[in-house]
């Protein structure tokens, strides 16, 4: 199996020089084509004649998000797999950005989501992981994404608003980390920072660090906040 992000120039060059067949796409097992993008992240693409459904196109930072992704786990000395699938216990199928593969059996699915999607879906999605033993945690950007779901969860919990007082705008199923990025056809040198909690338990902190935070189990969810339990320093 060959990366397009993590293969050295000399290795790329090779790859795109190879016959059409030396390399396969993944799943479909295709002949795959190397390509460059005009931005110049390198790629493989199903040859022509595939009568299969293709996968949708990803945008530059969605792609750019989740390499960056990969190599923070990798560099902390984990497994990590880009588009790594599987099957839940009824049969439906996901597809995880990232995959990371602990050593103690765990699993965590990072889920990029820059686009809109409704609450329905990222709850009908972390659900089909969890029923695969797999924990899912969602980087989403700030607006209109992680916007809209606090404007979804906050309808969706009028009733505990009525009851409590309290403006329940996350939920446990969810773990979100949010993030500012420009629109998805730009990508910053210097990523912003990881927004994750609200009010007084906010934390904002660099993609690597919440990462390895959510490896370490640091997210609590404890109605009606998500806490960041980090071991105390010393």
């Amino acid at each position: 199996m060959a990366e397009a992000f993590s293969a050295s120039d000399a290795a790329w060059l090779s790859i795109c020089n190879a016959p059409l067949g030396t390399w396969r796409m993944p799943r479909t097992a295709w002949p795959a084509v190397p390509k460059t993008s005009i931005r110049g992240l390198r790629f493989f693409a199903h040859a022509p004649g595939f009568a299969g459904q293709l996968p949708a196109p990803e945008s530059y930072a969605h792609t750019r998000l989740k390499i960056n992704v990969v190599k923070a786990v990798r560099a902390m000395g984990f497994r990590a797999e880009l588009e790594a699938w599987g099957t839940d216990g009824a049969g439906a199928e996901w597809i995880a950005d990232v995959l990371v593969f602990l050593a103690d059996g765990r699993r965590v699915a990072f889920e990029v989501q820059l686009s809109s999607q409704h609450l329905d879906d990222f709850l009908t999605r972390t659900e089909r992981y969890r029923r695969s033993g797999v924990t899912c945690c969602w980087i989403m950007s700030e607006k209109p994404v992680a916007w809209r779901l606090t404007k979804a969860l906050i309808y969706k919990n009028t009733q505990y608003r009525r009851e409590t007082g309290e403006v329940l705008c996350d939920c446990e199923e969810i773990v979100p980390f949010a993030i500012e990025l420009a629109g998805k056809d730009t990508y910053p040198d210097v990523l912003p920072l990881i927004r994750f909690g609200r009010g007084q338990h906010i934390k904002r902190m660099a993609l690597t660090e919440a990462i390895a935070g959510m490896l370490h189990g640091y997210p609590s969810w404890q109605l009606p906040d998500w806490h960041w339990k980090a071991p105390p320093v010393g």
